[in-house]
């Protein structure tokens, strides 16, 4: 973020030895954090500050949550946001085998910690001053975390009331975050200067909700008979660079898309070969986007963007040619077909990554991994190939062999779910 909540520097706890193993480090973090006594997790109160029984709990929850997210905040400056990301996920399953569903709160306070710090972030440049008896005075950015969880968290006394008085709650559990924040550092940042990230140290990870083309595949492959036995074992080392690398895809794109974008905007006066070069501009964003869905992951507001750049170009167009019905209407025709033929090829992950340049997908595994999706995508990836001539032999090696193989894996006693229907889907035959 840019704006820091742990701006405010304070004495740093020197007379520990902290572990410098990931893993080492991350079962401390959750021992202190389950820990009733353990510093910083213990001194959550600013120094005189009470509150009531029915906010106390609260606040406790929402301050102790907030040094926690301050951790992976710090982690993810030193090392960056996916082993920060990685972590957490690692911190969270640790908590449930400890306290089970633990976890699981846990993941959802940092989510609530995380948003509402973002949103601070996002006012971090508003005029943030009031006037108070004729003097000007400056809110801190604490003040409106504070506030934030106030109204917002559903443990709050005050959630779902917008107009209830906050009853000086706001000012006082800002100072809590201020003290926290101090008292987080001291022993958080010599904690984490000791650590030394290493993937292959953690012993679990979460799945992405929106895994990239990388990590679906390793998700795929992951203790599914389908694949070759030594394949079917995924490390959390592979799960590591598979984010790396398909952050990297999204972040190539990205660029290319700002490259192009500044480009356009730049052209005040079309050439006079501008149908051509409208076409150029137009075939550049469709292959960025269909580069955008080949990566995967969360990439809708990329794919916004290159929306919004593929709509200036066709009002560029339509405005070039809006004497012409027939040129119009030859280009809404164009734009019509380009949409099915992009729903079609590009509708399921598994089409969309086989087509792509350097697949993740390896040639032998092509078929384990489309009888690893879903009835519902593989119809989607079947109707794609029956749709385009030039993929109807692909289709016809994939249906024999994957019969082949769902044969091979019946013969050793491997029940496979709903491959029955798979099967019938890849034969095109009525469901």
């Amino acid at each position: 973020m840019a704006w820091k909540l742990w701006k405010t520097e304070k004495r740093y706890d020197e007379t520990r030895s902290w572990p410098s193993g990931t893993h080492e480090s991350l079962k401390q973090l959750l021992d202190m954090y389950l820990g009733s006594d353990a510093t910083p997790f213990a001194n959550w109160a600013a120094p005189g500050t009470t509150f009531t029984p029915d906010v106390e709990e609260f606040a406790r929850h929402a301050v102790r949550g907030y040094q926690l997210a301050l951790w992976f905040w710090l982690f993810a400056e030193k090392h960056g946001t996916i082993p920060a990301k990685m972590l957490r996920e690692s911190l969270c399953l640790l908590a449930n085998a400890v306290q089970p569903l633990s976890g699981d709160k846990i993941d959802v306070l940092l989510d609530l910690e995380n948003r509402l710090a973002h949103s601070v972030e996002a006012i971090s440049g508003q005029p943030r001053t009031f006037r108070l008896d004729g003097l000007s005075v400056e809110l801190p950015m604490e003040f409106f975390l504070a506030t934030g969880f106030l109204r917002l968290a559903p443990d709050s006394p005050y959630a779902g009331n917008e107009d209830a008085s906050l009853q000086g709650n706001d000012f006082k559990l800002a100072d809590c975050f201020r003290h926290a924040t101090e008292e987080g550092l001291a022993v958080f940042r010599p904690m984490i200067d000791a650590v030394d990230f290493d993937a292959k140290s953690l012993h679990n990870w979460r799945w992405s909700a929106y895994p990239g083309a990388a990590e679906r595949h390793l998700q795929r492959r992951h203790n599914n008979p389908l694949f070759l036995l030594h394949r079917q074992m995924v490390t959390s080392q592979e799960v590591y660079e598979a984010r790396l690398a398909d952050a990297q895809a999204l972040q190539d794109i990205r660029s290319e898309l700002s490259d192009a974008s500044r480009s356009f905007s730049e052209t005040t006066e079309l050439p006079l070969n501008w149908l051509s070069f409208l076409e150029g501009y137009r075939d550049r964003i469709d292959r960025l986007d269909e580069r955008r869905l080949v990566a995967g992951g969360q990439s809708a507001s990329l794919g916004d963007a290159i929306a919004r750049l593929r709509a200036d170009i066709l009002t560029t167009w339509r405005a070039s040619i809006h004497k012409s019905q027939h040129s119009l209407a030859t280009l809404e025709q164009e734009e019509a077909k380009r949409a099915e033929q992009r729903t079609l090829l590009y509708g399921c992950d598994w089409t969309a990554q086989l087509l792509s340049h350097g697949s993740v997908i390896p040639p032998e595994e092509v078929v384990p991994a489309l009888l690893s999706e879903s009835p519902t995508e593989l119809e989607k990836a079947v109707t794609g190939m029956q749709a385009e001539p030039r993929l109807h032999e692909t289709l016809a090696k994939c249906c024999a062999a994957a019969h082949r193989l769902v044969n091979e894996l019946r013969a050793t006693g491997h029940n496979l779910p709903d491959i029955a229907d798979k099967l019938r889907i890849l034969d095109g035959a009525p469901e």
